[in-house]
């Protein structure tokens, strides 16, 4: 199998694998509903942390046979909203020896207020720049307009009740602090072929912390609930989930661990090294 051929069975699941990084490590946020500061904002710590991946399982007559990568994250709180800067690479080997080289990156910013989002994606194939995305999105009273800059001048509507990424974070956790088991949300991130996904969750109970990550500030050990997550791309719900994956979400914002489902195959991320940043000085 040349790597052409290769490329095209799992291009999806490379691209989808680094958008599900964007909606669901980015825990922690602005307010869960539009227009009014979250009570959660207080308990969200701003941190830095790194993260490795490893695959747990492929299937036989898989495409894609192993899997390895790292993720940089950075999260952090501004006097006018949250940032969230990613960093990812991932090594994708194929069942003929065959192997893709994917880096990934991501900035958003998102106001406290859950009305105003920009963002900036670039993509990478063994070092070369695949693609890049930059827009930004505001919500008004009667839906969520976005604006692309690259790679096209564009402008796309979207329902009133789409959350942007921090924003749903923050209402999964709300969720599972009232007992609460399942939600069904539309999110926009802004990533990929796909940036609005239908999100289906199952909330799990609280459970103690289990990382042996290097955490000198102690912001892992808080408990966390984990959070099985499907992904149904807008306008596409027939066709089944394109991700499905699991992230153990602490209390605080900090994801502790992710497991990614793309039905070849399996990858588990391990929080190697967090540490908390400070607040801003507002004046």
């Amino acid at each position: 199998m040349i790597l052409s051929v290769l490329f095209s069975k799992f291009e999806v699941n490379r691209r989808s694998f680094a958008g599900t990084l964007i909606l669901c490590s980015g825990l922690a946020g602005c307010a869960a509903q539009a227009g009014n500061i979250s009570a959660m904002e207080s308990t969200m710590v701003p941190h830095v942390a790194e993260y490795h991946f490893k695959m747990t399982r492929s299937e036989q007559g898989s495409s894609v046979v192993d899997a390895s990568g790292v993720l940089g994250y950075r999260f952090e709180k501004m006097c006018d909203g949250w940032v969230t800067e990613m960093q990812q690479i991932m090594i994708l080997q194929g069942a003929e020896g065959a192997s893709i080289n994917s880096a990934y990156s991501m900035t958003q910013w998102e106001n406290f207020a859950g009305t105003q989002y920009r963002f900036r994606m670039r993509d990478y194939l063994d070092g070369t720049k695949v693609d890049e995305i930059v827009g930004k999105a505001v919500r008004e009273s009667d839906g969520v307009t976005v604006t692309y800059e690259i790679p096209v001048e564009v402008t796309e509507e979207l329902p009133a009740d789409t959350m942007f990424p921090t924003q749903h974070s923050v209402e999964l956790l709300k969720r599972a602090a009232a007992g609460e088991k399942f939600g069904n949300d539309l999110v926009f991130d802004g990533s990929g072929e796909t940036p609005t996904n239908r999100i289906a969750v199952v909330i799990s109970g609280e459970k103690k912390p289990e990382h042996k990550a290097d955490d000198p500030d102690g912001i892992a050990d808080t408990p966390f609930h984990r959070m099985s997550l499907a992904f149904y791309p807008l306008g596409e719900a027939e066709n089944g989930p394109s991700t499905e994956m699991a992230v153990d979400f602490g209390e605080n914002g900090v994801a502790h661990a992710m497991r990614f489902d793309y039905g070849e195959f399996e990858v588990f991320g391990t929080l190697d090294k967090i540490s908390k940043l400070p607040q801003p000085d507002c004046g």
